[in-house]
């Protein structure tokens, strides 16, 4: 990769440290009012790759490398910085807690007015929404790991006790998320005939005849999904569940709506006792850009650390469990529906169009994002390949990989983003609508995710391509007085000059596309099988060789040449135990034991013919 990982955080952190300790305290807010949202993606920018990526640790201080000590200067001392992480742990606690005591999950700053001449009520500023609780989930579970490791290296009690307070205000923060994504998760039953059932129909069929064969596989397609819902047995309103059994000919569609669904039940699990469940808000349909959002908190809830570090209560796992059912749910569905059918996939027709009619390259984005959670999750075999050319396609329509033209729409994508309507809030006031303006980042972390999972040299290289052009789109967007993001007129001349205050939301994707990068960095390089049969032709040549010299060699211990034969037994032990995964480094050590053991050889033969 061209992009190098450590000095992209390590960049990020020094001028984070600047921008947020100027005056010597954690200074909130950036280019947007705070909010709960933008409160944690502040927060995550550093507690993010320091869980997540070795050698950024910060939870022991007197482990902490010397370079990252150098960036976080303004914070002080190895003890003073993770101390500034709790006080910021304790104020964002504080700052989203209601007068009762329970968390609160308000969008804020972030919403919008559908119309701009119209202005968000404070009620409406109120609204939670799903983002809150997903990146909530990315936050606690962060947190928690990070405050039990500083947790042991501290000895007075007064300090272990205010880390364990926040250890357990994280924890009915992490509770409350976790309920607030099973009730914004819907299922939505199309009417026959409707707009949103012919944009469906139009998306699969890719130009196809929209008969009954084609329904028909499509329903045998969506079958295991269907077979699932009734196992969803709180969150959803009953009248969904008797429709899909009723008639089992309509077309549906899961995953999460912008908030609390309008018809959500409450949930009745013992986890949930005492959980405020305030009545929804949310149009009772799935917006792509939520659901991919609840998958990326939920992808850090169902995590190997997750559960190595035991992050999660034993009430919290009910709530997991069910959680669970509803991430396989989405995955299957969108997965299914962007790659029916033997022809062309609905995936590779950008820009894609959601059942609400509104269509964008982002759509694609997200739709491919599912997938490679899929492929991540080894449900969906094959689809590799045709991921890879998609991902370019929108590297070029969104002007990543290439120049913008005299009025190019692309711009739009990266400024001032992909304007979502949120159906149901016109109920109490102005209709909001949400703003997305991630196009690059979000570009590069489903390229790096599907690099991770590709068995093809060929594909990853195509693939770490797309992800290299993205942060180099993503660098050059920085700003210049800071060094944090996000100014796209860098690259767009012919947008506005953005205000010189920092934008948490686009610095912590940015942020999140290092850690991505750092963990295709760290994972085995890609090995086929061929070189796995070369690797493995040359150590069971060089082994037949040793053991032909092992007959011949006196067996005195102390000689040279009985070291040299210890020294290549060794070296084909190594070389046997990265056969798998690093085929090529195997058979350079192969290659070194049989030069050496031919020098071995020759040296004898010339001895013996000089004698």
């Amino acid at each position: 990769m061209r992009t190098n990982p450590r000095q992209h955080i390590l960049d990020t952190w020094r001028a984070f440290a600047r921008a947020t300790f100027n005056n010597g305290e954690w200074a909130w807010g950036g280019r947007y009012p705070s909010n709960s949202i933008s409160d944690a993606e502040q927060i995550l920018i550093l507690l993010y790759p320091a869980t997540e990526v070795a050698g950024f640790r910060l939870d022991r201080p007197d482990s902490i490398e010397d370079d990252v000590l150098a960036v976080l200067r303004p914070m002080g001392s190895g003890l003073d910085i993770p101390m500034r992480m709790l006080e910021a742990m304790e104020q964002y606690l504080a700052r989203y807690t209601d007068d009762d005591g329970g968390p609160t999950f308000t969008g804020g700053s972030y919403l919008l007015a559908e119309n701009p001449d119209e202005e968000v009520k404070q009620e409406q500023y109120a609204y939670d929404i799903t983002e809150s609780y997903s990146i909530s989930v990315t936050l606690c579970l962060s947190a928690k790991g990070f405050l039990r490791e500083f947790q042991r290296t501290v000895e007075r009690r007064e300090l272990q006790n205010r880390i364990e307070a926040v250890i357990l205000a994280m924890d009915a923060r992490l509770t409350a998320a976790m309920v607030g994504l099973l009730r914004s998760f819907v299922v939505n039953v199309l009417d026959p005939d409707s707009p949103a059932e012919a944009v469906l129909l139009r998306t699969v069929s890719q130009g196809r005849v929209v008969g009954r064969t084609l329904t028909q596989d499509l329903r045998g397609r969506l079958q295991p999904v269907r077979d699932k819902l009734p196992e969803l047995t709180f969150g959803l309103p009953p009248e969904n569940e008797q429709m899909l059994r009723d008639y089992p000919e309509r077309f549906f569609e899961c995953g999460w709506a912008w908030g609390v669904a309008q018809d959500a039940t409450d949930i009745d699990l013992a986890a949930a006792e005492g959980v405020k469940q305030p009545h929804g808000i949310a149009e009772s349909r799935p917006l792509l850009h939520f659901t991919v959002n609840a998958l990326d908190g939920l992808a850090d809830l169902f995590s190997t650390r997750t559960s190595r570090q035991g992050l999660l209560t034993s009430e919290q796992q009910s709530l997991r469990e069910a959680l669970n059912l509803r991430w396989g749910l989405a995955l299957q569905y969108w997965s299914t529906i962007a790659t029916f059918g033997s022809g062309r996939w609905a995936i590779e027709d950008v820009p894609w169009e959601a059942t609400t009619g509104q269509s964008s390259p982002y759509f694609t984005e997200l739709v491919l994002a599912i997938v490679a959670m899929a492929q991540q999750g080894g449900t969906l075999s094959g689809t590799i390949g045709r991921s890879v050319a998609v991902l370019e396609e929108l590297g070029q329509r969104g002007l990543v990989s290439r120049r913008a033209a005299e009025d190019d729409r692309g711009v739009l994508l990266h400024d001032p983003g992909v304007l979502m309507r949120l159906g149901g809030s016109e109920l109490e006031g102005p209709a909001l609508a949400w703003s997305y303006n991630g196009f690059a980042a979000a570009l590069a972390k489903t390229a790096l995710r599907v690099a991770n999972v590709s068995g093809s040299r060929r594909n990853r290289a195509r693939l770490i391509e797309v992800a290299d052009a993205s942060v180099e789109h993503l660098l050059a967007r920085r700003q210049q007085s800071d060094g944090l993001w996000d100014h796209p007129a860098n690259i767009y001349p012919r947008l506005a000059p953005a205000p010189a205050t920092p934008a948490w939301d686009m610095t912590e994707r940015s942020v999140e596309v290092f850690v991505a990068a750092a963990a295709l960095v760290s994972a085995p390089p890609v090995a086929d099988q061929g070189q796995v049969d070369q690797a493995n032709n040359k150590i069971a040549e060089a082994r037949h060789i040793l053991d032909q010299e092992r007959l011949t060699t006196p067996t005195a211990g102390g000689s040279q040449e009985q070291k040299l034969l210890r020294e290549a037994e060794q070296s084909l032990n190594r070389a046997d135990s990265l056969a798998g995964e690093r085929p090529a480094t195997a058979a350079a050590l192969a290659d070194k034991v049989l030069r050496d053991l031919d020098e071995l050889a020759f040296a004898r033969h010339a001895a013996s013919r000089s004698a």
